[in-house]
């Protein structure tokens, strides 16, 4: 081909690469023929100006110019011949948090969101729901950057950020709803008769708490997000039940504030009307409504059922229904724990814009109750990377709220401590 446009063209070039050596003259037409744009424009015009219209064929010069696309290899491997051919439900588990069943029925509940366009430039394959949600789970569930995912995905990095966004905007969007809600009259019943069994109180429906989630801060109002342990964070407070299932979440505040305040910002605080079943039982003659349980930080509420504060001088009775009550209440630590040994990436600095990470955090809180819904099983080793996390990053300590405490709440909160004293063997703390 290279020899048809110079013969054309330079019919002087010609005689010479007919005449002298022929490797050296091949080695001036490649070099020739591989110009670009403004090489190309000065062929065209010395055959528009040099050659008869009727015997001009512009096809060998055109063709020489045209483009081509270069692509890097990636590959695929690990996912398309060892996850999905040869992982067992053991190693699903370990690397992304859930079996192989509940991975493609979560699939199938966002599929019609992440379905992607026809490509119709052929370079790549798009990437498949399923990819999607294992570049996703694989990043949420471990503490790898987009460059070590894209890698054991055979994809670009930018390609793991826009999965993991689009991913996790579209599990808050299809799921939220449906996987975390506060519990109706019925699952109130039985949510409150399991922890009577264990606490002895009547009318308990969750417990609620607050865990600071290390994040990467704005420069612009970076003080406001560092927490009194001296490190960024936002919080994320929930409420939690028996089974440990978040029922109510909010992560917007940043790491400065205090828990009442996130707590008076809250939905739940704003709308418990709505949101708590009505439904009271008689206890000696008083009314006691379905309550939360909540450590020193919240104020006492009718409601919200908070231990007594007064450190040394409590009496036998108050410090037994303290006892009582934290029995119950250590299921939103257990969760906390539970979540974050799952979805590794809430235990280091998370490094998104500040923004997305409610996004994140309530995508994890959507995927813990999944999981612990269909009965995943949880490995117990996880939670060393919990502990060595809490020396990195130590969560802030309970402040006692300076709130106003409702005398209602006091009237039921004494009712049930002589209710505990009356019927139950008083119990001590075993730790001071």
């Amino acid at each position: 081909m290279n020899e048809v446009i110079i013969a054309s063209v330079f019919p002087t070039l010609w005689q010479l690469y007919t005449s002298i050596n022929e490797q050296l003259c091949n080695f001036f037409i490649n070099n020739i023929v591989k110009c670009r744009k403004r090489f190309t424009q000065m062929l065209l015009l010395y055959l528009i100006g040099t050659t008869p219209s009727e015997t001009l064929n512009l096809g060998p010069v055109l063709q020489c110019n045209r483009k081509t696309m270069w692509m890097k290899k990636r590959s695929s491997e690990w996912w398309e011949r060892i996850v999905l051919k040869h992982f067992s439900d053991c190693d699903w588990n370990e690397n992304f948090r859930m079996s192989k069943s509940s991975f493609l029925w979560l699939c199938d509940q966002l599929r019609n969101r992440l379905l992607p366009c026809e490509n119709y430039v052929k370079t790549r394959e798009p990437v498949s729901v399923e990819k999607q949600v294992a570049i996703t789970l694989y990043f949420l569930g471990s503490c790898a950057e987009y460059r070590v995912v894209a890698n054991a995905f055979g994809v670009h990095k930018s390609t793991v950020w826009k999965c993991v966004h689009r991913v996790v905007n579209t599990i808050n969007s299809v799921l939220m709803d449906s996987c975390v809600n506060m519990p109706n009259s019925v699952e109130c019943d039985d949510i409150s008769f399991q922890y009577e069994k264990t606490t002895h109180i009547p009318n308990l429906i969750g417990a609620i708490d607050g865990t600071h989630i290390p994040i990467l801060p704005p420069a612009d109002g970076y003080r406001d997000f560092v927490n009194r342990k001296g490190w960024p964070s936002m919080i994320l407070q929930a409420v939690v039940d028996h089974s440990y299932r978040f029922r109510n979440i909010n992560c917007k505040s940043p790491g400065s504030s205090h828990d009442a305040a996130v707590f008076q910002q809250s939905v739940l605080f704003k709308q418990q009307e709505q949101l708590i079943p009505k439904k009271c039982i008689d206890i000696n003659g008083v009314n006691v409504p379905f309550m939360i349980m909540g450590d020193p930080a919240y104020p006492l509420l009718p409601w919200l059922l908070k231990g007594y504060t007064k450190s040394a001088r409590l009496t036998p009775e108050e410090e037994s229904f303290n006892v009582y009550l934290n029995a119950g209440r250590v299921s939103v630590e257990i969760a906390f724990g539970r979540l974050k040994a799952r979805w590794r990436c809430l235990l280091k600095r998370l490094d998104i814009h500040y923004s997305f990470v409610p996004q994140i955090v309530s995508a994890c809180c959507i995927l813990h109750n999944i999981v612990e819904s269909r009965k995943e099983a949880y490995v117990v080793q996880w939670e060393k990377a919990v502990m060595e996390a809490e020396v990195i990053f130590p969560q802030p300590r309970i402040n006692t709220s300076r709130e106003r405490e409702h005398f209602s709440g006091h009237t039921i909160r004494d009712t049930i401590k002589n209710y505990l004293a009356s019927n139950f063997p008083l119990r001590k703390t075993w730790y001071k």
